[in-house]
């Protein structure tokens, strides 16, 4: 009977530890990613573009998935990377937490396939996560929303 007890005085304590922590931040996944049907890759650029302005980004520059990898024309034509940000909200992030600099400025990567584009992200809440910066947190919530936001005006076209 002693050893029942002792084995049950530590599940209890060990609940209890366990129950005093605080709660896991919602968990997030690491990427984001919307499909445009049909189209070709300039298509969706330029439809993207226009979704960052609309959604008060500015555009930065686009460039292909491997440029400065390869010699100049001969770059992957079906991939590539939009730059983009709203500098007040960037600003505000770096304030906070320099770390930003790893998912700062925004970027969407196109691929183009045989049935449209996919757009994709890393989720700037799923880094957020990983950084435990609460308050940095808060802001990248808000940039989930706005990619998401832009990435699906953008599927609209």
């Amino acid at each position: 009977m002693h050893v029942y007890s002792r084995c049950l005085l530590w599940v209890f304590l060990c609940f209890g530890l366990f129950s005093a922590l605080p709660a896991r931040a919602e968990e997030e996944d690491p990427l984001l990613s919307v499909f445009l049907e049909g189209g070709n890759i300039e298509q969706a650029t330029e439809s993207l573009i226009q979704a960052i302005n609309s959604n008060n980004f500015s555009f930065i520059r686009q460039q292909a998935i491997d440029s400065r990898l390869v010699p100049a024309g001969l770059e992957a034509g079906s991939a590539r990377i939009v730059y983009f940000c709203n500098f007040d909200l960037m600003s505000r992030a770096l304030a906070i937490d320099t770390r930003t600099t790893e998912f700062l400025p925004c970027r969407i990567t196109l691929i183009e396939t045989d049935k449209g584009v996919e757009l994709s992200a890393v989720n700037p809440a799923w880094v957020s996560n990983r950084l435990g910066n609460h308050r940095l947190h808060e802001y990248c919530v808000k940039m989930k929303k706005d990619y998401l936001n832009i990435m699906s005006e953008a599927a609209l076209w």
